[in-house]
């Protein structure tokens, strides 16, 4: 899981709009969920490279044609 700054503090060295990693924050020794609930940080979503590439691979059908 990573994280992104949103408030204007500093969380664990890093500043508005850094990202965080969860490991960061465990050797900092702090919440991730007090940090969220603090409006501190928020949780980011990666997006699967892969999941990418597949979804634009079109398909063809048995005559030949791509879907």
């Amino acid at each position: 899981m990573s994280y992104i700054v949103i408030s204007d503090k500093t969380v664990c060295g890093k500043n508005k709009g850094d990202s965080l990693t969860e490991k960061e924050l465990q050797d900092a020794g702090v919440s991730a969920e007090a940090l969220i609930a603090g409006n501190h940080i928020k949780a980011t979503i990666a997006i699967n490279q892969e999941t990418k590439v597949v979804q634009s691979i079109k398909q063809e059908t048995k005559e030949g044609a791509t879907a």
